[in-house]
């Protein structure tokens, strides 16, 4: 029995799910044979900067794929990858040379999590949250030489709920492009012929209407202790008070939104890495592990925290031993 030949690129937890949902999926595994992972190299990680696999390449090794390849070894994998009938990735973070584009029978698929041409770039899961989105949901293109630009293949929407946080979110992106995928291959692929790109339509994006996120970092986390006390009091917030992201972006979406819901989805979009924290007034950092909006009294409380240094405490026990709010 013919089966699709597919090479899978892609890194974090998200994408190890997705993979590994492939290769457990029974429909699937009828039709499709992953030949190929590409993934990112081993990188030192935490304190002890101990050398750590990507979730993907774990999911790999336990399915036996032996044919493992990291994103630097990508310019020398042309020969190799047109003899695959697709290339499918998800969250891979790196660009693909022009000239591989092409070499797989029916293309590079990338199953993008964002209502493109919305949010294109590294972080589209997170800037939906950051801005109080109330919908979002994953678009499958085939892949140009442009950042997530290619024609639509497929693309649904996802309702995104109050109390949604970046973890639950990709879950949920990750379980609705799984299921568009598997349905675009299960109505499309003939095991007795060959895939061809022409069973598709192609969609053109509208490229006017783009908007485009960055890679986050540690940084981004960062809120003037100003700002929050001011957010934990729904007191307005001016421009200058902004977190870094929200003065990098046309705040225009913002300018009804109460400081409280600004600071709370801003917490969401950026939970649990790289979290949000503030500077005490002795320099020390204090990062905001958890927190609360109550909707019924329309309020925002911090729930847990952690000074630098010290383990985490709930908020109550902080402030009554340095009464810094």
């Amino acid at each position: 029995m013919k089966k699709l030949t597919l090479s899978y690129f892609g890194s974090p937890d998200f994408s190890a799910f997705f993979l590994e949902k492939i290769l457990n999926d029974s429909d699937l595994k009828k039709v499709i044979d992953v030949k190929l992972v590409v993934t990112q190299p081993d990188r030192p990680v935490g304190r002890k900067q101990i050398l750590t696999e990507t979730p993907v390449k774990k999911v790999a090794k336990k399915y036996q794929i032996s044919n493992i390849k990291y994103q630097i070894d990508i310019r020398n994998l042309k020969l190799e990858i047109r003899n695959f009938d697709l290339a499918l990735i998800y969250a891979f973070s790196h660009i693909i040379p022009k000239d591989l584009l092409n070499a797989p029978k029916i293309g590079f698929w990338n199953i993008h999590p964002s209502l493109l041409p919305k949010y294109r770039g590294p972080s589209p899961i997170a800037y939906p949250l950051i801005f109080g989105e109330k919908e979002t949901g994953v678009t499958i293109i085939k892949m140009d030489e442009k950042i997530d630009h290619g024609p639509i293949i497929a693309q649904e929407k996802l309702k995104i709920e109050d109390t949604d946080r970046r973890p639950d979110l990709e879950k949920k992106l990750t379980d609705l492009g799984f299921l568009m995928f598997k349905k675009l291959i299960l109505n499309n692929f003939n095991n007795s012929t060959s895939l061809s790109i022409n069973q598709f339509q192609l969609t053109p994006q509208a490229h006017q209407n783009a908007t485009y996120t960055r890679l986050l970092k540690r940084e981004d986390g960062f809120i003037p202790l100003s700002t929050l006390k001011k957010a934990l009091k729904n007191e307005p917030l001016n421009f200058e008070e902004m977190p870094p992201i929200l003065k990098e972006i046309n705040t225009w979406k913002l300018e009804k939104r109460s400081s409280l819901e600004i600071i709370y989805n801003y917490f969401r979009g950026l939970y649990p890495w790289p979290g949000i924290w503030t500077l005490l007034p002795n320099g020390k950092r204090l990062k905001i592990i958890d927190m609360n909006f109550e909707v019924t009294s329309y309020k925002l409380q911090v729930t847990r925290v952690q000074l630098e240094g010290k383990k985490e405490v709930d908020f109550e026990t902080f402030n009554q031993a340095y009464r810094v709010f």
